[in-house]
């Protein structure tokens, strides 16, 4: 049986009841909506009909969650069973179930339908602060050796999966990475911050605390498609605005040094570097480029895919950030010649190994045709700076340095966003703004010196 009762205007409270318990005790379970006030009294009388049909077969079916009594850990437990496994790219994925880590620990507990803004401004605060990061070393506290006494080591290792070296460091009190403390604490169901003190007084910026609200809010949003909550707490709660840092980038004088330095280095390496400040590839995609995507003929190059790394997983290849990332570009034909040098080693390479060359397809690839790292060019690229003593970029930085050049020799901005891959060109105006003012100071010596010629024209006259 389902019912209504109306609590004000265009807010009701919908019934179903379900018998009666052991006790006698009258089983029911409730649901607050509210409808919208632009519909006419007709189409409110049906919108209300058909969500009283559709929560009691919710109810009768046990789908129906209820906000009240679910909590946000085990919410988001069902989001990533019904919704993210499903409808995320398994790198998204992984670096939310990564930031999840965090986030249950401190709001988990909370019934989703109390949770508040404060408690995910509070959240958002810690994070803020010295310690939080999970890629320092966690040293066991007193109330963890004392409950690991008793225990053998024999007795850890098999419950917990844990080395043994690692299982002697822990009973006596030495530190150990987050993943293996995590490991520790949910196999004896111990509270981790209690049982463990953070030594990394390295703090999150700005940009990763954000990213722990948009997985936050983006779990919530889904609450309220489902109808569990009426509003999203999270759109009230935001977190400290991120200072977006600035674009760093060689100049001329400091690439054409580069280059100089890279006559001297293996030519893959060689063709990876002159790619990355041609086109502007980011790491994930000059790592999965192939051989089918280049046009000799044309220059062209494809850009339609990329890999990563993901723990657990190995190098996953998947598709570009964002739809704008799959795009054709032109290299420049200096480029396209050291890419010809290349592919013709890489032959020369597969007689010298016979056999043990692999049919691989990207164009990166070891002596034996195994495809390289995608952590190989930013690894390689820091060791070539220090040998070379040149001064400190990440391989990433190349990117932005494509993008300075172009921007720099007089480049629109949209073709720049274009080559880029860049959804938005707000985005390529955002993140070069710094370059496109310095080029405006050009601009106005530029016109000085229009001014000069005028005034010799005047004198001639």
């Amino acid at each position: 049986m389902a019912f209504y009762e109306q609590i004000s205007k265009f807010t009701y409270r919908l019934t179903v009841c379900q018998g009666y318990d052991s006790k006698g005790k009258k089983l029911r379970k409730r649901k607050t909506i509210k409808l919208d006030e632009t519909l006419t009294a007709k189409q409110a009388e049906k919108e209300l009909n058909r969500q009283m049909v559709m929560f009691e077969n919710e109810v009768l079916n046990g789908v129906y969650l209820d906000g009240e009594k679910i909590t946000f850990e085990a919410f988001t437990q069902r989001w990533l069973e019904d919704y993210a496994e499903k409808h995320l790219t398994l790198t998204t994925l992984q670096s939310y179930k990564i930031m999840l880590k965090r986030i249950l620990p401190a709001i988990g507990h909370i019934k989703l339908g109390k949770l508040q803004p404060h408690h995910l401004i509070q959240f958002y605060n810690n994070l803020d602060e010295a310690g939080v990061r999970l890629d320092g070393r966690f040293t066991p506290t007193k109330a963890l050796i004392k409950y690991l006494e008793p225990l053998t080591i024999s007795h850890i290792i098999k419950t917990t999966g844990i080395s043994s070296k690692t299982c002697r460091r822990l009973k006596t009190g030495m530190a150990t990475n987050y993943s293996t403390a995590q490991k520790l604490c949910n196999c004896y169901k111990l509270d981790f911050n209690r049982m463990f003190k953070g030594n990394s007084e390295k703090k999150l910026n700005r940009k990763t605390i954000k990213n722990h609200h948009i997985v936050i809010h983006s779990i919530l949003s889904t609450a309220v498609d489902w109808n569990i909550l009426m509003n999203n707490p999270a759109e009230r709660a935001k977190p400290q605005k991120a200072t977006k840092p600035k674009a760093k980038y060689y100049n001329d004088e400091q690439v054409a040094d580069m280059l100089d330095c890279l006559k001297s280095e293996p030519l893959m390496y060689m063709t990876m570097i002159y790619l990355a400040i041609d086109i502007g590839l980011r790491e994930g995609e000059l790592t999965g480029l192939k051989w089918e995507d280049i046009n000799f003929d044309t220059c062209e190059v494809n850009i339609n895919k990329q890999r990563h790394y993901i723990a657990g997983y190995g190098n996953i290849e998947g598709k570009p950030k964002t739809e704008a990332g799959i795009r054709t570009v032109t290299a420049s034909k200096t480029v396209i010649s050291l890419l010809k040098e290349y592919k013709k080693q890489q032959n020369e390479n597969r007689l010298k190994f016979g056999t043990a060359w692999q049919n691989g397809k990207y164009v990166f690839l070891h002596e034996d045709r195994k495809p390289i790292s995608t952590q190989l060019p930013y690894k390689w690229f820091t060791k070539f700076l220090n040998r070379h003593n040149l001064p400190k970029i990440t391989f990433h930085q190349l990117r932005h340095t494509n993008a300075s050049l172009l921007i720099s020799s007089g480049e629109d901005i949209v073709t720049v966003s274009g080559r880029l891959g860049h959804a938005d060109k707000n985005v390529t105006l955002n993140t070069y703004s710094h370059i496109i003012k310095s080029k405006e100071a050009q601009v106005a010596n530029k016109m000085d010196e229009f001014y000069a010629r005028l005034q010799v024209c005047n004198v001639k006259s």
